[in-house]
């Protein structure tokens, strides 16, 4: 999907430069050559770590040096300095258990301020993210914990800037204990700004970075429900052409055939990329671009499952219309294509969005593989079966939405009251505010929504659909104006998608208004389409 494009290239390193290592339980491999001189800008951030300590700090009997072997550390970190570890692509992490209440490290974050993330215990919905700002300095992690053993990992969100160098941590506590247990299962990602987790906090395709993450995007939402760990080389903006010369390298910085893909061997490789192609190229020439990057990855990975995931809604004639052309014609029985719909106003996904398109990929690869999975940890915006999703508000993803635009608007708010319709929370929205939520439609279907509404004054409820080109106009809409009581009523309103048209329904969406003066409490909230 399309956004910033960063990139330049000055690190140079090549494959005879390579060595490898294991440190703790993470496969990693380090290459040597001159630190980067130039960076790219990246876009308009001004949020830093306001929670984080500055500065430096005397290592004390419970530190632990970076090359301890009870680190745990995944991604693809540079080990030419064994004793400081240094990563450049999002996603990666590095994980410890420890006796003790409290946790800091001591890092140089690089030249530019970058996301971070920090899960306690394994509670990846309630994991802190922040921005640290550039340079040396000392983050407090983690303290107040109650007295016990207990696993962080510090996680790379993002990638904007010079490599992450680790140089020690600090516990408050009794020390170090064995390291966290290996993943089962590894993964590899390969994407654009889907995968890369731009504006994955924000409904409204914010580009500061402390709106982008990487450990709650479909990447890792989709990893950790099949006790996988992961890699994920993805950058926003970027093309399959663009990834020819990505692919392969140990950080953002490095040229090309830097990485020696024999420290990660996934059993599964997920291809999410081509939407970007389609500025300035032919489909002939994008079909052919999968071909090659096909290629590539299937020399990287040779014994790995190929999955090209590709999201549709984003324009007309874009690669979803034909991937699964591409694919057979391929020819290769370990490579599959999936795709999901892109129903989020053709903007990049928040955290709810990505655990729809995740629930797609899971599904994907229990039915081909035959890989059994857990219930990923973030609720899914995406509404199954015709239905909505959340239909009574009763889950929040960690950024605190919960899959009805916009949750952090005027007049918008979620109430937790044991006088909820339907479980314990609604939402109520006043004087002018709005939700909405797309779901997939086809020509000639009909859609009936039923809400459970109260307040006071009057509601306006839509039903619209679109096509392909989720920016334009919609096709069709039915709209009806509810007056509100003061106890729970149901409404119902129904519509029928066109059909025939020069462009075939994609989407509905059900918009909710308290108009102008009004206060509107929705709950129970179900859709059906037929």
């Amino acid at each position: 999907m399309t956004s910033h494009r960063l990139r330049t290239h000055t690190h140079s390193c090549t494959r005879s430069q390579v060595t490898s290592g294991l440190l703790g339980l993470g496969l990693v491999a380090a290459c040597t050559g001159p630190a980067p001189t130039a960076a790219p800008t990246p876009p308009d951030d001004t949020a830093t770590a306001d929670d984080t300590g500055q500065g430096g700090g005397s290592v004390g009997p419970s530190s632990v040096s970076a090359d301890h072997p009870d680190l745990r550390y995944v991604g693809r970190w540079d080990l030419t300095d064994p004793a400081a570890p240094a990563l450049g692509w999002q996603g990666g992490s590095v994980a410890l258990r420890f006796e003790g209440t409290g946790l800091d490290v001591h890092l140089d974050v690089g030249n530019r301020s970058e996301g971070f993330r920090v899960v306690v215990d394994g509670d990846d919905h309630g994991s802190r993210h922040f921005m640290a700002d550039a340079g040396a300095q000392t983050l407090a992690l983690v303290s107040d914990l109650e007295e016990g053993a207990h696993t962080v990992e510090l996680v790379k969100e993002t990638y904007v800037g010079t490599s992450l160098v680790i140089d020690s941590f600090e516990i408050d506590g009794a020390g170090i204990l064995e390291a966290p247990p290996a993943a089962s299962r590894h993964i590899a990602f390969y994407g654009d700004s889907n995968l890369a987790g731009y504006s994955l906090m924000s409904e409204r395709n914010q580009s500061p970075t402390r709106f982008w993450g990487c450990h709650l995007t479909l990447a890792g939402i989709t990893a950790r429900a099949f006790d996988a760990d992961y890699h994920n080389i993805s950058v926003s903006g970027e093309t399959l052409d663009g990834m020819t010369r990505l692919y392969d390298r140990l950080d953002w910085y490095a040229e090309a055939d830097s990485w020696d893909f024999d420290r990660y061997v996934p059993e599964v490789v997920v291809m999410n990329l081509g939407a970007n192609d389609i500025f300035g190229a032919s489909e002939d020439t994008i079909r052919d671009r999968y071909i090659t990057m096909l290629d590539l990855l299937r020399s990287a990975h040779p014994d790995a499952h190929i999955v090209v995931f590709n999201g549709w809604g984003w324009d007309f004639e874009e690669p979803a219309d034909y991937t699964a052309e591409v694919v057979e014609d391929y020819g290769d029985p370990n490579v599959s294509v999936e795709t999901f719909p892109w129903v989020f106003e053709q903007w990049h996904g928040a955290e709810t969005d990505h655990a729809g398109m995740a629930r797609v990929l899971i599904a994907h690869i229990e039915e081909t593989l035959g890989w059994e999975s857990t219930e990923p940890e973030i609720m899914t915006g995406f509404g199954e079966d015709g239905d909505v999703a959340n239909g009574s508000f009763e889950d929040v993803a960690p950024f605190g939405g919960w899959g009805w635009r916009y949750f952090d608007d005027e007049g918008v708010a979620r109430i937790t009251d044991e006088d909820a319709h339907d479980g314990s929370a609604f939402l109520r929205l006043e004087d002018g505010a709005e939700t909405h939520q797309p779901n997939p439609a086809r020509d000639g279907e009909t859609v009936a929504a039923t809400l459970w509404l109260r307040g006071s004054g009057t509601a306006t409820l839509t039903v619209d659909f679109r096509n392909q080109t989720m920016w334009s106009d919609p096709l069709d809409s039915t709209t009806e104006t509810i007056s509100l009581t003061e106890t729970w009523t149901a409404h119902t309103i129904s519509a029928t998608a066109p059909s025939g048209g020069a462009r075939p329904v994609f989407h509905t969406r059900l918009t909710i208004v308290a108009d102008a003066g009004s206060t509107v409490d929705i709950d129970g909230i179900s859709m059906s389409t037929e």
